[in-house]
């Protein structure tokens, strides 16, 4: 899923590719450079907190890492979204982790130019 929740992959260009147990969802859609990227995650397990969140640049030097106590899933009363601005055209890479867990999902998000 990416874009606005309620669509579907299907329904819009792949903005974000994920893998893994934890979903990652882009709330910007299409993702340009200069833009204000709002990242948010689901779960289908009831995967229990402390995550970690990393994202590295196109150029693979990690520029946000953060513990978070909640995962933010943008329903209301969750955690604040992740955000950030996109400096650079490429994929971003972006990792999330259940810190005591097996939990984890790893996702690519797309910038263009």
């Amino acid at each position: 899923m990416c874009g606005a929740f309620g669509l579907t992959s299907g329904d819009v260009a792949r903005t974000v590719d994920h893998t893994g147990d934890i979903e990652t969802i882009c709330k910007t859609d299409p993702v340009k450079v200069g833009d204000t990227v709002q990242i948010v995650f689901r779960s289908d397990d009831d995967a229990s907190p402390p995550f970690t969140v990393r994202i590295k640049s196109p150029q693979g030097k990690v520029f946000l890492e953060r513990v978070l106590r909640d995962l933010p899933t943008g329903k209301p009363q969750s955690a604040p979204a992740i955000s950030f601005t996109v400096s650079a055209p490429g994929d971003y890479k972006i990792e999330i982790v259940q810190l005591y867990g097996k939990v984890r999902g790893d996702a690519v998000l797309h910038v263009r130019d």
